[in-house]
């Protein structure tokens, strides 16, 4: 790989030194390979009891295999969940152009081998985005210590002001032995308003949960 990817395997190296991550994930696709770095767990209080407040935090960074600039983003979130599973976030975005605070309703489930995570939230800019995540998670059991390991994400962002779309989907399909996962990845993009360009990037990925 190019000199490109160095700022990658800094950028992991930078972040794993100041969180525990609870999951690592590093993929290579037929254009771009990155990590990905994804951690969420609800504080505790003075009992070592769990409260109703959770921390996320999502730190992705990757490059194209020929010369361009290495995309990194960052997205940390606080926020306070009732019984329901519904909450209120505060969400900040660290990306490329700068940082961009935003507040919206969250929504976490979690039973058996099935896990549902996402929000809706408007950023306090002028022409504010509004943003749309949901990431679903599937470990059904095979055997012993082996799992199926299957993951989506979508991810709109749409901008009132201008009426353009940024739609962004993340599949993962693969095995989970103990901590360790792998298999096929793709994802997906489409940008515009009325006609839309569309990316993707295909390959391999292996996971790590902590």
């Amino acid at each position: 790989m190019k000199r490109n990817l160095f700022p990658v395997l800094i950028a992991l190296l930078f972040i794993e030194g100041r969180a525990i991550a609870q999951a690592v994930e590093v993929y290579a696709g037929h254009k771009r390979a990155g990590v990905d770095l994804l951690w969420f767990k609800n504080f505790k209080n003075k009992q070592e009891e769990r409260t109703p407040f959770l921390f996320f935090s999502r730190n992705r960074a990757s490059v194209a295999y020929q010369d361009s600039p290495t995309a990194f983003g960052s997205t940390n979130a606080v926020s306070y969940n009732f019984k329901n599973g519904i909450g209120i976030v505060a969400v900040g975005s660290f990306l490329n152009a700068g940082f961009t605070p935003k507040i919206g309703l969250q929504y976490f489930k979690q039973k058996g081998d099935f896990m549902f995570f996402g929000w809706a939230v408007a950023d306090f800019e002028k022409e504010s985005n509004i943003d749309v995540f949901a990431l679903l998670r599937c470990t059904p059991k095979i055997k012993t210590h082996l799992n199926g390991f299957g993951q989506l994400e979508f991810f709109p962002v749409y901008n009132p002001s201008s009426e353009v779309w940024n739609i962004t989907q993340r599949l993962r399909l693969g095995l989970k032995y103990h901590t360790w996962a792998a298999g096929f990845m793709a994802d997906f993009n489409q940008t515009g308003k009325n006609t839309f360009m569309a990316t993707h990037n295909l390959g391999i990925f292996l996971r790590n949960e902590f």
